[in-house]
């Protein structure tokens, strides 16, 4: 029953000898052939190639992949043996790489011109492992009903990725390259879209939107956004993205990274378009951005891309400092009557030169008792009576009373606005009473071990965030200046010849000029030459990312917590320490008083308990005020 069997096998057995396999080899045929005639033997069946690959696919759970390779590669051969009397290959044959042969004549004359050009440059293996991917999609296009090369689309792609099964991930990539670059020769041919090379990918096909696989509402959306004038075709959109993301993206510094992320989002998008057959038009980029939070965490990065390229394809250049809201404007939600108001009274804070972050202060004031009112159904001004804003005054919340008397401040200059106008009595602000609660804090100042700590970093700093994190903390500790005098000086304020930094104080407006301490100059010198990015820029302190723009206050106490490895409060307690260190080095107070850029010495009497030396000998005696009686008698 089984003789031609086991004359196939000893022929194999011969051919694997004479060939100089290794004992392994050997072993691993011997192993499978013996195995699987004992499952013919005990299941009673004759030899074929189908149960051979049942018996095979039965088992594949439970062998490992080292097993099941060779088992299977045995098992061919014998097949092979059988039918043609030989071993025509001396290759793994496989079933998918019977799949060229089993192609329509359209996809191998497509395949076959990809391969002639392909195989000039590349190996024989390379090239066969090639055929063997392509021909396993265009087997699955082919069973799927297509017809020609224009059934090449992102239905076929996505269905022959969601079923093509591979061992491993890596396996599964390595295929699907294979097959990307099949299409990007087609692509380069005009033969299909230039999209459909980007889809083939683990991260893309995923994030891929097909609209008519949504719901009724949300494909609306998505054909009424492509309804605007603006509307551009894919390719030139895909163009403009190629131009940003290659020259614009450099030119401007962006990192890797974010190149990486933006191009990925500009990418996405064609694919997208193409995929649904629409235009470009900002506004169904914008929806097809919201529609991404489903799909990735990075949305949001996206929707900065598709703001960028607007700039771009708009300006012919993208400004990198610019910010964006995507919220809705508070304002606008105010009654027409109360909004006007409040817009005419912010714009005369504006012109009255106050700095943007106060306007937001005087914004998010008056909103708060505006919405109150509203919500108190008052529709002018004449209805606003003292009642209403004692009531308002009860119920707003506040953290300290300083918060409280903080909004009031600048509610009562909006009533006082409306006064000037004629539109409420001149009194009405006195309604909005100020709470007051005085109190003492202990000077807090940075201790010994802090200040060691600090000097150990300046040792150890080599990174550029470090060297500017040490050259702002060194600052405050050894020249006393605020957070926003550091982060407001430039070059032209330091005299390396008179080794002297000069600011205009921002809360005082006072002009300051001091001498500049050696350590000071020197990691001022390090952060220059080795930390700082190099971009023109008149601010000595910048952001180490695009937009290279200055820093904010908040980062000098950033950069106090990386250095101490500890959250401190603020930054000023840097300041604190240097006042505190020269009252203790007996500095004469005026002249502390002057290196804070204060008008008096009196602001310096808060730091005497810092210095607790010299309290001591302040200590009054308790001669004759002794307590007598009792236990201590």
């Amino acid at each position: 029953m089984y003789q031609n069997y086991d004359k196939a096998v000893d022929k194999i057995n011969k051919h694997l000898i004479k060939s100089h396999f290794s004992k392994s080899v050997i072993y691993n045929h011997l192993n499978c052939y013996r195995s699987f005639k004992q499952y013919l033997e005990v299941e009673q069946l004759p030899y074929s190639h189908g149960v051979a690959l049942k018996w095979l696919n039965d088992n594949r759970a439970k062998w490992q992949h080292p097993k099941f390779k060779p088992f299977r590669l045995s098992l061919f051969q014998i097949n092979d043996v059988i039918q043609n009397g030989c071993i025509t290959t001396n290759k793994y044959v496989y079933e998918s790489s019977c799949n060229y042969d089993k192609l329509p004549k359209w996809c191998r004359l497509l395949l076959d011109d990809y391969l002639n050009e392909f195989s000039q440059s590349f190996s024989e293996g390379y090239v066969s492992q090639r055929r063997i991917a392509c021909s396993k999609f265009l087997i699955y296009l082919s069973y799927n009903g297509g017809k020609s090369i224009k059934d090449i689309n992102y239905k076929n792609i996505i269905g022959y990725y969601n079923q093509n099964e591979h061992r491993t991930v890596q396996a599964k990539n390595l295929n699907s390259r294979s097959i990307r670059h099949f299409f990007t020769y087609l692509a380069d041919k005009e033969l299909i879209s230039a999209s459909l090379p980007y889809v083939l990918k683990q991260d893309v096909i995923p994030k891929i939107i097909i609209i008519n696989e949504l719901s009724a509402t949300t494909k609306d959306c998505f054909y009424n956004s492509n309804q605007s004038s603006d509307k551009i075709p894919t390719g030139e959109y895909f163009a403009i993205a190629k131009e940003l993301g290659n020259t614009c993206l450099a030119r401007h510094n962006y990192s890797k990274s974010i190149k990486r992320v933006f191009c990925k989002a500009w990418r996405n998008l064609y694919i997208f378009l193409e995929a649904n057959g629409l235009s470009y038009s900002y506004e169904t980029a914008k929806y097809w951005c919201i529609c991404q939070k489903n799909y990735t965490l990075q949305w949001r990065s996206y929707r900065r891309a598709v703001k960028l390229f607007e700039q771009y394809r708009i300006f012919g250049d993208i400004k990198p400092n610019m910010v964006y809201s995507y919220k809705k404007n508070p304002v606008n939600t105010l009654p027409e009557w109360s909004r006007s108001l409040l817009l005419d009274f912010l714009s005369k804070k504006q012109k009255e030169g106050n700095a943007t972050s106060t306007v937001c202060m005087y914004r998010s004031s008056c909103l708060r008792f505006l919405k109150y009112l509203d919500q108190k159904e008052i529709k002018c001004c004449a209805s606003i009576r003292p009642e209403i804003i004692k009531k308002f005054h009860i119920s707003d919340p506040h953290s300290t009373a300083e918060a409280r008397n903080a909004y009031s401040v600048r509610i009562r200059g909006f009533l006082n606005y409306l006064a000037d106008l004629g539109y409420v009595p001149i009194t009405l602000q006195l309604a909005l009473t100020t709470q007051k609660a005085q109190k003492t804090k202990i000077v807090e100042i940075l201790t010994n071990e802090e200040i060691i700590s600090i000097y150990t970093f300046i040792t150890n700093a080599e990174k550029p965030l470090e060297l500017r994190n040490i050259a702002i903390v060194l600052l405050g500790l050894r020249m006393g200046l605020r957070a926003s005098d550091i982060i407001s000086i430039k070059f032209s304020d330091i005299s390396w010849n008179e080794r002297a930094i000069s600011v205009q104080q921002q809360k005082t407006n006072n002009f300051l000029k001091l001498p500049m301490p050696v350590d000071v100059g020197n990691s001022l010198y390090r952060y220059i030459m080795n930390g700082r990015p190099r971009m023109p820029s008149d601010y000595l302190f910048i952001t180490h990312r695009v937009p290279y723009d200055k820093l904010h206050a908040g980062c000098c106490r950033r950069a106090l917590n990386k250095v101490l490895d500890k959250r401190k409060n603020g930054f000023h307690i840097t300041r604190k320490t240097f006042a505190s260190l020269m009252l203790k080095s007996k500095t004469n107070t005026d002249t502390i008083a002057d290196s804070l850029g204060h008008s008096n010495n009196s602001t310096v009497l808060k730091y005497l308990a810092t210095d607790s030396n010299t309290m001591r000998q302040c200590a009054l005696s308790l001669k004759d005020i002794e307590v007598k009686g009792g236990i201590l008698s």
